[in-house]
């Protein structure tokens, strides 16, 4: 019985009345073109992110970045179709259990989208998805008592970093020929396959009594670039004014192409860098064109990437820095 009269609390005296197939903002989808920003804020009104749009460019405010432009349009576009499924609670004591509480609370556990540049405002709490559904959302506009059920499929980034390009790099490991990590003052790793349709990569320079730990141990390594993403970004201040020597990991193609990743140990992390190259003399077969190719990629590579340090997720930033006894065990080892 208690459970039943939280539900009938939650859904409001007019649930199901005359609010289906309603758009919660009927002028926003004509509206989308002028967009000019978002306003992402969290608990506590904690700002997490001002998107700022420039023709078709949009960036994170925060960290004058490029922001996720498939996120962007991805919540736009569900707010913009959103449908009023069912009317919920307006009592602010019951908010807390579709997680629509006024955001500057702290323990409000909602996300508030804020847009900007349109003529009717837009300013939304978007709380928890309903019953684990992913195309039904709790919602509730900032300004208003009455919390709603929506159809759409929300995906709310609560972190700064959410909201980049998360993409850096995606080179697959059938065009990578060695690897090779350094560590300052110690031991090289190194790493090669004979040919781009060899299955694994060998290691090189193995000690006597050991052997890799199993077969194609160092294959984990080869596919580091493919579909490489970063947590967060930041400007080259993050690595303070005396950061050290990085450990270097340097990855070779077969049709030439270099990329460099440096890995800088902060007090705040592991911090990344990225540099490509290309070395035409490295290159097996390829033809001019080809050739070119590679050359403006290594191009499009630096101008996208150069200048900013990069917090990876930390079990690609310990693949980064492997080092030789990693991959290693001792000799007849079952």
């Amino acid at each position: 019985l208690v459970v039943l009269a939280i539900l009938a609390l939650l859904a409001g005296p007019g649930s199901r009345r005359d609010n289906d197939e309603q758009l919660l903002f009927p002028d926003l989808k004509a509206q989308l073109n002028e967009v000019s920003g978002i306003i992402v804020r969290g608990p506590g009104n904690q700002l997490i992110a001002t998107l700022k749009r420039s023709d078709a460019r949009w960036i994170v405010a925060e960290r004058d970045y490029p922001a996720d432009l498939g996120m962007i349009r991805a919540n736009l576009l569900a707010l913009a179709e959103a449908r009023i499924v069912e009317e919920k609670t307006s009592t602010p004591e019951l908010y807390e259990r579709l997680g629509v509480q006024d955001i500057a609370l702290e323990s409000a556990r909602g996300i508030q989208l804020e847009i900007t540049g349109t003529r009717t405002p837009v300013r939304i709490i978007i709380g928890e998805a309903a019953g684990g559904s992913s195309d039904m959302n709790y919602v509730r506009r900032a300004a208003e008592a009455q919390s709603w059920l929506v159809s759409g499929r929300f995906n709310a980034g609560r972190t700064t970093g959410e909201w980049l390009d998360r993409q850096l790099l995606d080179i697959p490991a059938t065009r990578i020929q060695s690897i090779s990590i350094s560590h300052p003052g110690a031991d090289t790793l190194r790493l090669e396959k004979a040919a781009a349709d060899s299955v694994d990569f060998s290691i090189a320079g193995i000690p006597a009594g050991r052997e890799p730990s199993y077969p194609g141990v160092g294959n984990a390594l080869g596919a580091l670039l493919a579909g490489l993403q970063t947590d967060d970004v930041h400007g080259r201040e993050a690595l303070g004014d005396n950061p050290g020597k990085p450990v270097v990991a340097r990855f070779h193609c077969f049709d030439g192409l270099i990329v460099e990743a440096s890995a800088w140990r902060t007090p705040d992390g592991t911090r990344m860098s990225f540099l490509a190259s290309f070395d035409p003399a490295q290159a097996e077969g390829p033809d001019a064109p080809a050739l070119d190719a590679v050359r403006a990629e290594a191009a499009a590579i630096n101008a996208r990437l150069g200048g900013w340090i990069y917090t990876l997720p930390g079990h690609k930033t310990e693949q980064f820095t492997r080092r030789l006894q990693d991959l290693l065990a001792p000799a007849g080892t079952p």
